[in-house]
């Protein structure tokens, strides 16, 4: 704008035209040292319509994988001028419990997972539907950010968490002494779910009442979900929500790239540790 004003009004000075129009003066030189952009805009909708959480570097590398070579901070550019920059929500609070109940220390603090099944973080969720609210549980793998099981329900109970405990328990076989990582919520701390973990060899792990972040992967699972998948529709009942979730879950799990795996799927960097392990 201000480029096109200058021809027409060569007598004036850039700083007036800025005062005039109300304008801040670095937006005249912004546009004068523009350059154009060789980032293809629809194949950069494609990738962040399909994934709403990427930002600018899982972009950046996406475009690289389909022979797009420009600089992160050339496709940082590109997607603030599109208005595609992402922007994650941010945290509403927690529930604070009013008993500081600590059934068990937070064994995560300090430790690193090594391998695979060797660390599962679970935690549960509200997703609304046309008829109703329905309950998620999810356990995740810290080491590899797999989603290993899911389940809903109507109702957030022990049969919900206990489902997806045991999916999860059917499907891998963690070693002797593997961790199981949750809040205090009566459905993870009731007996009999602390006997299934145990039964399977499994050590119980809590974060403190009212401390989120003490379960960041969980959490941070769920806000990519609710962002990438949940808010973005409208589900009719529990029978929709599922089947879109679990076709979610597929992508997830096989395509979705993770910034702390160097940039590879949850399924992509486990093939690749066991290939390297064997």
């Amino acid at each position: 704008m201000i480029g096109v004003l200058r021809e027409e009004f060569a007598g004036l000075s850039v700083h007036r035209m800025c005062y005039l129009l109300g304008v801040h003066r670095s937006l005249a030189y912004r546009e004068s040292g523009k350059r154009v952009s060789s980032v293809p805009l629809d194949v950069v909708e494609q990738i962040v319509t399909k994934y709403l959480g990427y930002g600018y570097r899982r972009v950046h590398r996406e475009l690289a994988n389909q022979g797009v070579h420009e600089t992160q901070y050339s496709v940082r550019a590109f997607l603030r001028d599109q208005g595609l920059l992402a922007r994650r929500p941010h945290s509403k609070g927690v529930t604070r419990s009013r008993v500081l109940d600590y059934r068990a220390c937070n064994l995560l603090k300090g430790f690193n997972a090594s391998r695979p099944d060797e660390v599962w973080v679970v935690d549960t969720t509200l997703i609304k539907t046309s008829s109703g609210p329905v309950y998620m549980a999810n356990l995740l793998d810290v080491f590899t950010r797999r989603v290993v099981a899911f389940s809903l329900s109507r109702r957030n109970d022990l049969a919900l968490t206990m489902e997806c405990l045991n999916k999860a328990l059917e499907a891998r076989r963690p070693g002797l002494g593997w961790i199981h990582h949750s809040d205090q919520g009566s459905t993870y701390t009731a007996q009999a779910y602390v006997k299934r973990i145990r039964d399977a060899g499994g050590r119980v792990s809590y974060t403190k009442p009212g401390s989120p972040r003490e379960n960041a992967y969980a959490e941070s699972f769920f806000r990519t979900l609710k962002l990438e998948e949940v808010d973005r529709n409208q589900y009719l009942n529990l029978l929709e929500a599922e089947a879109a979730i679990s076709a979610y879950v597929v992508l997830y799990n096989s395509t979705r790239m993770h910034s702390s795996l160097g940039y590879l799927s949850p399924n992509e960097f486990e093939d690749r540790f066991v290939g390297g392990a064997e």
